[in-house]
């Protein structure tokens, strides 16, 4: 066999141990059967046309991470203990929306409805007027609960919910009130979902950003192309470039190890 081959057969060999060793890694960590999945929207960026390391963005592929393995903090808790993930406090949940549709949000907070009466216990050790808005108070509140200076796109906003309406349309329960970092409103007020997020419509949380790689689902399918942002595909190509000079370093360096044997050094 002749240098050349001996040479491929290795980077092959590394090539082949190393997306063992990502994989078997991705599903220790994940504790999923399918531990990847695509973002194919807008709704978790921080700019309108920029891809940025540690947000999601439109075209970035995020690890998931069973509810089983890992307990979601939502961003009021995250905002008293500093928890923080993808660019703000509290974890980013994936759910169910219509039972197929997934939907990859920010968990804000978790209201509890029992008996007829609405609470929220994580606002206890929050001050209200500042951080959070209520004619009740977070053992029985009422109306409109205003949460301020969530995360929305590179700014804050403040943010309420009907918690009346969610009474009216049958909808009261106990469950996660969840927003898109890009968007206004919460999920349950702007008709993304109906009603907080149960316990059972969560499918993971999310746990790591794999940036830009997602990006060749969406060329490939034609989806939702015109939101990629405009520096995603030149950091991609890039990304692609460095794992080719990787190996081809790989097989130089092959070729100088047996050169110096040949030389007898």
């Amino acid at each position: 066999m002749d240098k050349d081959s001996k040479g491929m057969i290795v980077i092959i060999l590394v090539a082949a141990v190393i997306t063992v060793i990502v994989i078997a890694s991705l599903f220790s960590y994940s504790g999923m059967s399918r531990p990847l999945t695509v973002v194919e929207s807008k709704s978790m960026q921080h700019s309108g046309d920029t891809s940025y390391l540690g947000i999601i963005d439109t075209g970035d592929m995020v690890v998931m991470v069973s509810p089983d393995k890992r307990d979601v903090v939502t961003y009021c808790e995250g905002l008293q203990n500093g928890h923080s993930k993808f660019g703000a406090y509290g974890d980013v949940i994936i759910y169910y929306r219509d039972g197929k549709n997934p939907v990859i949000h920010r968990a804000i907070l978790w209201l509890d409805y029992a008996d007829g009466v609405w609470s929220a216990p994580t606002l206890k050790d929050l001050t209200k007027g500042t951080d959070w808005d209520n004619e009740g108070t977070w053992d029985n509140l009422s109306g409109v609960l205003v949460l301020k200076h969530l995360p929305y796109v590179n700014s804050t906003r403040d943010v309420s919910i009907d918690l009346n309406a969610l009474v009216s349309a049958g909808l009261a329960h106990s469950g996660y009130l969840t927003k898109g970092d890009y968007n206004m409103s919460f999920d349950q007020m702007s008709g993304v979902h109906n009603g907080l997020i149960e316990r059972t419509e969560l499918k993971a949380v999310a746990g790591l950003e794999i940036p830009w790689l997602g990006c060749l689902k969406l060329l490939v399918n034609h989806k939702n192309v015109d939101m990629i942002p405009k520096n995603s595909i030149p950091c991609l190509s890039m990304m692609i470039l460095d794992i080719i000079v990787f190996f081809a370093l790989i097989s130089v360096l092959l070729d100088y190890r047996d050169k110096l044997k040949e030389e007898g050094l």
